[in-house]
């Protein structure tokens, strides 16, 4: 009797002990995610809503939203007429057309704290030419964006890469020293036959229409070695061209055959440590596809560098 009676006992120990062991760990799950983790900061900042906008450079019905909200990460837009979005940067049309629209934007942080602004929104028919951005047109990147993918009888390399580029940045910035930059040399120029080298790059802009004459301009900085830097000059002088071309082309053949839309030549010598800027204004053709091309006539080594595409004023 005994014997079972010490049975009873330690079984019920053991109970006990798995009881308090289960509502141990079950309390400690339970307060786990309410206790603040040691050294944490409480969040006393606010969200604040903000947003820009710019109209479509095709449609100008049709909006495109820059969120500046801060200290948020979800967003709620209410555009009126019951349209909504929860996107950061949505675009919306504004089917009706010219107008004021009352745009407002919540500002939502992990919280659940917002903030709301509403902001008039003002639709104009007024014309925006499409941006355009050149691909490496500080040629950081080599070679890179600037191949034909073909050239009958010709070569696709487009350039030799040059630690001789401009002193300026591509944003306008001076760098305090050469930045990279594209170059040709006697052995590159046009007149090297299957050598000679072109580099070439397809871009988009608003076309010319009817109703519509619609310019632009390529810019780009050039320097040219002068004689007492390396003796030689071509037949006709040293020398780079830009041209803006009609169309895009695969073939690079095809492209130096045709008729450019602009062309102009760079021809100041002042060595390799002076550029100078060329501003190239063009109009634009009814498709929108243009194509920009450089090459040079040189006996000394010549260099391009940041070269921009943008509307004229």
């Amino acid at each position: 009797m005994k014997n079972q009676f010490n049975i009873f006992k330690n079984t019920l120990v053991m109970v006990f002990c798995v009881l308090a062991m289960m509502l141990s760990v079950g309390c400690e799950e339970a307060f786990e995610f309410e206790l603040p983790e040691a050294g944490s900061v409480e969040d006393t900042v606010l969200p604040t809503a903000d947003f820009a906008y710019i109209p479509n450079a095709l449609n100008f019905r049709m909006i495109e939203f820059n969120n500046l909200s801060t200290e948020s990460i979800k967003y709620a837009w209410d555009f009126g007429g019951g349209d909504t979005s929860n996107e950061k940067d949505p675009t919306y049309t504004f089917a009706a057309g010219e107008g004021t629209y009352p745009v407002t934007l919540t500002a939502i942080d992990g919280n659940e704290a917002s903030t709301t602004v509403t902001l008039d929104v003002e639709v104009v028919d007024k014309f925006v030419p499409i941006p355009v951005t050149i691909l490496n047109g500080d040629f950081d990147g080599g070679s890179a964006d600037w191949k034909f993918s073909s050239f009958t009888g010709g070569n696709t390399n487009p350039f030799n890469s040059s630690a001789d580029g401009s002193f300026t940045n591509y944003d306008g910035s001076d760098n305090g020293a050469k930045t990279r930059g594209a170059k040709w040399t006697a052995s590159t120029s046009v007149s090297a036959g299957a050598n000679a080298r072109y580099a070439y790059q397809a871009i988009l802009v608003s076309p010319t229409l009817v109703d519509r004459t619609v310019k632009y301009i390529l810019e780009y900085e050039y320097a040219i070695k002068t004689p007492a830097e390396q003796a030689g000059e071509a037949v006709g002088g040293n020398r780079i061209f830009s041209v803006v071309l009609d169309g895009h082309f695969d073939d690079g053949a095809d492209a130096v055959a045709s008729t450019p839309l602009s062309s102009f030549v760079a021809d100041e010598v002042k060595g390799k440590t002076s550029h100078t800027t060329v501003r190239q204004e063009f109009t634009t053709n009814a498709s929108g596809e243009v194509s920009i091309m450089f090459s040079a006539e040189t006996a000394v080594d010549c260099y391009i560098d940041n070269v921009k595409v943008k509307a004229a004023d």
